[in-house]
């Protein structure tokens, strides 16, 4: 009985104790800096969830980075691999602002939906690129969304510095977009909007078809066996396909939200990489929706909370990322050990 329910939550017991086991390396690490190991996470959290303004601040972290992460997932777990998330944010913001600027005399109940359609959809578009080329003609999607991440980030950027430069801002943004197209703030102490409203409704709605619909079903098995898949009558290219396109609509709504809730405008540097560190946080927890609001949670609090810890402990804020690359280092390791573990038991 208990060796089967290791073995039932087999993935979730290695994510587990990888994380564990990344917090108490970064334990030994902010030692060597000289400080207390539990007095420094003690303020990141303290920085992070102290207080309804630190709590508030930390939400509004979390959202593109949840959004980020799922992106991430929904490719992974389709079967397809999507490098290129970053690219698609960049495109999904841009497509945004640019409704903002060209029709900003439509009203707030038309501008805002176009604004998001065209944000999800010019994310979608420029991932289905590279699925299409995969899919149809054998061509290798790592080097087809890294090469179109790259065309996408510094294609936006170009817009901005040129046609699209603001009369009134510095070099590298856009104008404002329209009042009638921003997301309201739930407070003045943070970046928080009614946006993340937005992100939670499509968040909980792929959690759901992923774990418990016949598409996340078709996913799954296209991922772990595509041939199998075409035999059992799952259109392996069309659900690839749908994944893809999924998982670029989720990348542009994080961009979207971005203009629309918080910045109010592109910027060539909009995002600090969040589909990045959503990658990262994707691997981490091997891939699982649920996990992935989890982990993307707890790095918003690190991440929210690190800037405290520096201030009272002078470790700087780089250590939140040695903590998560140890967790994805930790995880790596851990399913290939228990992957050679479970094929010398089949053996015996």
């Amino acid at each position: 009985m208990k060796n089967r329910w290791i073995q039932e939550h087999r993935d979730s017991l290695i994510v587990l104790g990888s994380f564990v086991a990344s917090v108490l390396f970064g334990g030994v690490i902010i030692a060597l800096y000289g400080a207390n190991p539990m007095e420094a996470y003690g303020e990141m959290i303290n920085g992070a969830l102290g207080d309804s303004d630190a709590m508030l601040g930390t939400l509004a972290k979390w959202v593109p980075l949840l959004l980020a992460t799922f992106a991430i997932s929904a490719a992974f777990n389709g079967g397809m691999w999507n490098i290129g998330a970053e690219g698609q944010l960049y495109v999904g913001a841009f497509s945004a602002t640019w409704i903002g600027l060209t029709f900003p005399a439509l009203p707030g109940a038309v501008l805002m939906p176009l604004a998001l359609l065209a944000g999800l959809g010019g994310a979608a578009f420029w991932a289905w690129i590279p699925a299409k080329l995969n899919l149809d003609h054998g061509l290798n999607i790592v080097v087809l969304t890294i090469m179109l991440n790259s065309l996408g980030t510094l294609a936006t950027q170009a817009l901005t510095v040129g046609p699209y430069a603001g009369n009134q801002v510095a070099a590298g943004a856009t104008d404002k977009i329209p009042e009638a197209m921003r997301f309201a703030k739930l407070t003045d102490f943070s970046n928080l909007n009614t946006g993340i409203f937005i992100a939670l409704v499509a968040v909980i709605l792929v959690t759901i078809a992923m774990l418990f619909t016949v598409r996340g079903y078709d996913w799954k098995m296209c991922r772990l066996n595509g041939r199998f898949a075409r035999y059992g009558g799952i259109d392996v290219r069309k659900v690839k396909m749908s994944a893809m396109l999924l998982s670029g609509a989720l990348a542009g709504l994080a961009g979207t939200l971005l203009v629309m809730g918080e910045q109010y405008r592109f910027r060539t540097a909009i995002s600090p990489g969040y589909t990045w560190t959503g990658m990262i946080l994707a691997m981490m927890v091997a891939y699982h929706p649920v996990g992935g609001i989890l982990a993307s949670a707890v790095y918003a609090v690190m991440e929210s909370g690190a800037l405290q810890m520096e201030l009272m402990t002078d470790v700087p804020v780089e250590v939140v990322q040695i903590v998560m690359c140890l967790g994805v280092l930790f995880v790596t390791a851990g399913f290939a050990v228990a992957n050679r573990m479970a094929s010398r038991l089949r053996e015996d």
